[in-house]
């Protein structure tokens, strides 16, 4: 191999091996396919597994105008190399036309130019004139200057040479000096016949035989000298060829090498990430995370391919763990959601029962309020019986002042009625006193049953309050609320119907309460009647004189007076046990408000057990 095919070997190797490392200025070359930071030996060694930037870390981009530059730097120096031996073959092809080439045409012309001096001779010898004979000198002259520079030209063709054409050359001079020499002497210099005839005589043996040989061997040496150039034509004809057969081989191999690199890149570098990915990408169609995405290391698109897929593993993993975790809270709501379901059951049971509860306890309390209003209608009736037994003592009272009058003649007879009447006036003194007491107590009573009816009316205002509430919960806790929401609709109206209940009842005992004092009044206007009765008594017993001839009259008016008081008596006893019948009628209201207050806490323990075990759930 030439110096010129040794360097252009060379600039080849590193044209592809700077190809294969390009890197940015900051970076130092290290060693082939490999790219580290500018740093000491002993740190490059550790970078070259950390930081080493190889052919897998370029972009697609690239590693793909690496491939294309390696194959243009493979057809680059096929062409150099193919350029490179053509140029030398066409500078051989030059220096063979140039050289031998030149010289086979030099030589060959200057044969042509030997056998001119052959013919300029034979000219001279038949010329019959001085200025033939000048001619054909001149013209022999000529002829062997032109086969003396042709001769000297094909000497500078093939310096190589030089010295066999010199021969040749100087051959011919000799020829024409010595074998020739006479003839041309007798041809340029004689016109006569004989001279001519001697002349062509001495051409025939002797210069013309010399000349030829002189041209023979020219003609040999011309002959040898293509033999030689055909030869190195031939020689360089191969060198074509088989430059042009290595050249084509050599591209074709490195071509094929070239793609056999390029293969094996691609199916290590490219293919078999992305069919790593691929099945990475199956295995999480599957719903395998568990195993991490090989190739996030690698800075070309196929590391940032694989590092997106390992983000979208990461983000698929975290999905699927809120997944997990939503089916979890699905599973708790579930379940809570069926534990409220119990809890709502149980509590609409509870509801219903205290509803019943609650309807029976009204019922009670309406049968009770019925009760007290016929013991008030009955108490009102005594009551005006007393009134009117009351009128007939007050009339009584009014016939005995009349007959007073009539009594003076019937003194003891009289003293002693008046002191019966007295005793009797002051007895139903005592007992229309009683009987105010009682009916005062009655009063007290209806006035007592009237603070149990707020009472009542109170936890009535209350367990509204708790049934609204307990809707709010119920609106709060959503679909697992709307049953409780029913149930305390119903609470509310019960109570509601409560209060209603209570307020007629709290109507009724105020008329109770109007009647009682009405039955007051009267019993005080008695008390009053009587003590007038008692003056009346003592005036009489003071005009018993004068009162003796009434005594009879008195005396039955006075039984009449007796009679009314009696009634009177009978009516306040009357009184007394309606009063009494009032009184148990209060104490069953009372106890039955009491039932409905202990519900009603009831209620409300269950209430807020419900919304805490709602809210715990």
């Amino acid at each position: 191999m030439t110096n010129d095919g040794f360097y252009l070997h060379l600039s080849w190797a590193l044209t592809v091996d700077s190809l294969l490392c390009m890197r940015a200025p900051s970076w130092r070359y290290d060693g082939w396919l490999a790219r580290v930071p500018g740093k000491s030996d002993g740190q490059r060694s550790q970078q070259n597994t950390g930081d080493a930037m190889s052919y897998a870390n370029l972009p697609m981009t690239w590693k793909v105008v690496v491939l294309l530059a390696l194959l243009g730097v493979i057809s680059l120096g096929g062409a150099l190399y193919s350029t490179s031996t053509m140029s030398s073959i066409d500078s051989a092809y030059g220096e063979l036309a140039d050289g031998p080439q030149t010289a086979i045409n030099k030589i060959a012309r200057s044969a042509r130019s030997a056998a001119t001096v052959s013919t300029d001779i034979m000219r001279a010898i038949i010329s019959t004139s001085d200025d033939d004979n000048v001619k054909a000198a001149a013209a022999l002259k000529a002829s062997m200057k032109r086969f003396g520079e042709l001769m000297d030209e094909g000497a500078d063709a093939v310096p190589n040479k030089r010295a066999e054409i010199t021969q040749l050359r100087d051959r011919l001079t000799t020829v024409v000096a010595n074998e020739c020499g006479e003839v041309v002497r007798i041809a340029t210099t004689e016109t006569s016949l004989d001279s001519i005839a001697r002349a062509g005589a001495l051409m025939s043996a002797r210069c013309e035989p010399a000349i030829n040989a002189v041209i023979a061997a020219t003609v040999e040496f011309n002959g040898k000298l293509t033999a030689e150039s055909n030869a190195i034509r031939a020689t360089l004809q191969a060198q074509t060829r088989h430059s042009a057969l290595v050249t084509l081989l050599g591209i074709a191999g490195a071509t094929l090498a070239m793609i056999a690199v390029a293969i094996l890149l691609v199916r290590s570098g490219i293919v078999a990430p992305i069919r790593t990915m691929m099945g990475a990408m199956a295995d999480m169609g599957q719903g395998k995370l568990g195993t991490p995405v090989a190739g996030t290391t690698r800075k070309d698109e196929i590391g940032a391919m694989a590092t997106s897929l390992e983000h979208l593993r990461g983000q698929l993993s975290e999905a699927e763990v809120l997944r997990r975790a939503q089916q979890e809270r699905e599973e708790v709501e579930r379940q809570t959601m069926v534990r409220r379901e119990a809890l709502a059951q149980n509590f609409v049971a509870r509801m219903k029962e205290l509803a019943s509860s609650f309807a029976g306890s009204s019922g009670e309390v309406a049968h009770a309020a019925r009760d007290l209003s016929a013991s008030a209608d009955q108490t009102a009736q005594q009551a005006q019986a007393v009134a009117a037994a009351a009128e007939q003592a007050a009339t009584n009272v009014q016939t005995v002042a009349a007959s007073s009058e009539e009594l003076a003649a019937s003194v003891r007879e009289i003293t002693a009625q008046v002191s019966h009447s007295a005793t009797v006036a002051d007895l139903a003194f005592r007992e229309a006193d009683a009987s105010n007491q009682r009916i005062s107590e009655l009063a007290r009573a209806a006035a007592d049953i009237g603070e149990v009816i707020n009472l009542i009316k109170s936890i009535a205002d209350q367990t509204n309050l708790l049934a609204l509430n307990a809707t709010i919960e119920a609106a709060r806790a959503g679909d697992a609320g709307k049953g409780f929401a029913v149930v305390a609709s119903e609470v509310k109206e019960l109570a509601s119907q409560t209060a209603k209940a209570t307020s007629d009842i709290s109507q009724k005992v105020e008329e109770i309460q109007s009647a009682t004092n009405g039955t007051v009044a009267s019993m005080a206007e008695i008390i009053r009647v009587v003590t007038n009765i008692k003056e009346i008594s003592s005036a009489i017993s003071g005009s018993v004189a004068q009162q003796g001839e009434a005594t009879g009259e008195i005396a039955q008016n006075c039984q009449q007076a007796s009679t009314g008081t009696q009634e009177v008596t009978d009516n306040i006893t009357g009184v007394g046990r309606a009063a009494q019948a009032t009184g148990a009628a209060s104490n069953q209201l009372l106890s039955l408000s009491q039932g409905l207050s202990a519900q009603a806490t009831d209620l409300r323990s269950v209430v807020e057990t419900f919304v805490r075990d709602l809210n715990a759930a």
